[in-house]
């Protein structure tokens, strides 16, 4: 039996399972939502190499608990991982995390090239970090090390998507 709870516990399962999530949401027109969604994959996608790779460094920890997505890439920028990312890219998604999600002063409606735009930065990012994982040794599909034998277990469809 798989134990799922096993399969979504790291940042890079958790940005797949918002990717696909965001996937079915593309179209709707809900150009906020799909802003919002979009910061949310990107942030964990960044996070996982934060949390994999970046383990010396003393600010790691408090940066997995931030969604700032500039504070998260400059960890990474400092642990010397650079994939090269459009900082004002990252930047726009940071702006709509809160302004397109919550009431008050600052609060944007996001337009449909926005939204075009935000899903560009996560087809980029979801790229970048599976470039980077498969480079250093990691699956590209769910961004587990790979087993001594060179393989991973979710080739066996042991992270519960069928391999």
């Amino acid at each position: 039996m798989v134990n799922l709870q096993m399969i979504m516990n790291n940042y890079f399962m958790l940005a797949k399972n918002d990717y696909l999530y965001l996937q079915y949401g593309k179209n709707t027109g809900l150009y906020n939502n799909i802003a919002i969604q979009s910061q949310q994959v990107v942030e964990k996608y960044l996070k996982h190499l934060v949390d994999i790779f970046c383990v010396d460094n003393p600010e790691a920890n408090n940066t997995l608990k931030t969604h700032n997505l500039i504070k998260i890439y400059k960890i990474l920028i400092d642990s010397d991982i650079d994939l090269k990312m459009n900082k004002g890219e990252l930047s726009l998604l940071k702006d709509f995390y809160f302004n397109a999600r919550y009431p008050g002063d600052d609060f944007i409606e996001v337009t449909k090239d926005e939204a075009n735009d935000c899903l560009s930065i996560v087809e980029e990012v979801k790229q970048k970090v599976e470039d980077y994982l498969a480079k250093n040794g990691y699956c590209s599909k769910c961004g587990s090390k790979f087993l001594s034998t060179g393989s991973c277990s979710c080739e066996n469809g042991e992270n519960g998507d069928g391999g």
